[in-house]
């Protein structure tokens, strides 16, 4: 006898959709047949759609059913927050447009039928490739991507350090990253990729295998954002063993078979860098499906999870308030007037040495007519991300270095620093010429001959030639007393000339110019147990920092 399975798949899924109505019918249910019959939905509400719509701002809903062929489109840049259970019946859609974002709260809620989850791409040429990740359960690489060559599907695999050929009919796995070429029929206009997503949206813990970094062999993990909303950088890095990440910032197509960090822009949890080519640093944020390499500490499982997901923040693709350890960075480029470009930071964090840290110093890029990086002793190798020891003193020097394969003339400047800095000045010393200049003032600009360049320049927070040898017995002399309710500073030898107060986040918070006097209450400030940062610059010049608890 032959079966009907078309027929019998039908029944069941009838059955299935009956039942989710029955147990619906028992909670607050408000229905969109053109408009709601039980008030605008929220996350209190189970959602039935049985016409089409399109959201008019973000949405919530405690659990969604979308039924009858309607229609369900998530406009760009809204998002759609459910609590538990999605079902999409078969002739149905619910369609999320390029940025639009899906927030399920419940890690342990099932998913039944697909969503389309459409994301363009940066622009892009002929021959030059993006990094993905699938949000959802099921795509494959071909229905990704149909035009690309068949050869053109790449992932990484740590353990050999090297590039893997995909076929082309592999479903894309969950958490794993995916190199893809542009479209064969591309030409040299750049042109965005249209990308869409079917499948099961993707929803609570998503486990992937990670190996540990060694510096010698950069070998990245190659991994992704897994769900159909942003995520966190700070709870990805919290709740996992990973360290520095690398987005690529589709510039240039792959070169060679193995990982360089040539246009890399480069992310830690504090700060991050632009890529050789330019561009933004990346953000707070992980856009959804956007592939990145990692640094991992140990070879383990990591496993995303819901709590990682954001709202909104999912337009910065290449790509809750955020708990940042208090820091100040100084950001600076070195170009020349052939279009080279190198960007790195370096700057003083909370919990960071002024060896390596993992997790906070991030390998600069070793590719492009030009390297720029800050030096960690002993290592051989440079940094584009440095953190140093907190807080900050103004006897620091930080050696920096590069690796010219173009003679001429260069320009170091800083591109932007942290509000800490705002009225400091920051020397730059070049060991060839004897001389040091202030960044502050204008930019440096130098001629060099082919070759890697250890020694010749220093970072320097004050003018040596013209700083004070009894610094040290100075700043011993200033005291910060918080016992009172108020701060109060007492400067013993010098009178305090300046005050300026920062809170956690670098925010100027008070500030006093015309003090004139050795001692100084401020109960302007009220107390809230936070770290606090005192900037006091005496009348001869010399600045004090002190960091309180207030």
């Amino acid at each position: 006898m032959t079966k009907n399975y078309n027929t019998n798949y039908f029944y069941a899924f009838s059955f299935l959709i009956m039942l989710l109505l029955s147990n619906m019918s028992q909670a607050q249910t408000t229905t969109w047949t053109g408009s709601w019959d039980n008030g605008d939905p929220d996350i209190t509400k189970d959602v039935i759609f049985t016409a089409n719509y399109t959201s008019p701002s973000n949405i919530s809903a405690k659990s969604v059913l979308v039924s009858g062929g309607a229609q369900v489109t998530i406009a760009s840049n809204h998002t759609f927050t459910i609590e538990n259970n999605i079902t999409v019946a078969v002739g149905s859609n619910l369609i999320f447009e390029t940025n639009a974002s899906l927030l399920q709260i419940n890690p342990t809620a099932i998913n039944t039928g697909n969503i389309n989850y459409k994301r363009d791409s940066s622009p892009m040429k002929f021959f030059e490739y993006t990094y993905w990740s699938t949000p959802v359960a099921g795509e494959t690489l071909v229905g990704f991507s149909p035009l690309t060559s068949p050869s053109r599907f790449h992932s990484y695999d740590s353990t050999i350090n090297n590039w893997v050929n995909e076929s082309p009919t592999n479903t894309m796995q969950s958490g794993r990253g995916y190199a893809i070429r542009s479209p064969d029929d591309y030409t040299t206009t750049p042109q965005t990729f249209n990308g869409e997503f079917i499948g099961v949206p993707n929803n609570g813990d998503i486990p992937t295998t990670v190996i540990a970094f060694n510096p010698g062999l950069l070998n990245y993990n190659f991994i992704g954002n897994p769900y159909p909303s942003a995520i966190s950088v700070i709870s990805l890095l919290d709740n996992s063993n990973l360290g520095t990440m690398y987005f690529w910032t589709h510039n240039t197509a792959i070169a060679g078979n193995s990982f360089t960090t040539n246009d890399y822009a480069i992310r830690t949890r504090t700060t991050g860098t632009a890529a050789i080519s330019g561009g933004a640093a990346p953000g707070l944020f992980i856009a959804a499906g956007q592939g990145f390499f990692a640094s991992a500490a140990t070879t383990t499982t990591l496993t995303f999870k819901n709590i990682m997901r954001v709202a909104n923040s999912n337009s910065q693709f290449y790509k809750n308030s955020q708990v940042v350890p208090l820091n100040y960075y100084i950001h600076l480029n070195l170009t020349n007037t052939s279009g080279a470009f190198k960007q790195i930071a370096f700057g003083y964090e909370e919990l960071a040495t002024n060896g390596y840290d993992f997790g906070t110093d991030a390998l600069a890029s070793t590719e492009g007519a030009i390297t720029f990086y800050s030096l960690i002793s002993p290592y051989t190798f440079g940094f584009g991300i440095q953190g140093r020891s907190y807080p900050w003193d103004i006897n620091d020097v930080i050696d920096l270095g590069f690796n010219a394969t173009i003679a001429g003339d260069y320009t170091i400047a800083i591109d932007h620093v942290n509000p800490f800095f705002d009225t400091q000045d920051i020397f730059i010393e070049d060991t060839a010429l004897g001389t040091y200049h202030n960044l502050k003032t204008a930019p440096y600009n130098f001629n060099t001959a082919v070759g890697i360049f250890n020694s010749r320049l220093k970072i320097h927070y004050q003018n040596p030639l013209l700083s004070n040898n009894g610094f040290t017995i100075i700043a011993n002399s200033v005291l910060v007393n918080t016992s009172n309710n108020e701060i109060e500073i007492n400067s013993i030898s010098e009178k305090i000339k300046t005050i300026q107060v920062y809170d956690v986040l670098g925010r100027l918070i008070f500030d006093e110019k015309n003090v004139k006097e050795n001692k100084f209450s401020i109960a302007s400030i009220r107390k809230q147990n936070q770290a606090l940062i005192i900037k006091i610059e005496l009348e001869n010049n010399q600045i004090v920092t002190k960091k309180v608890i207030f």
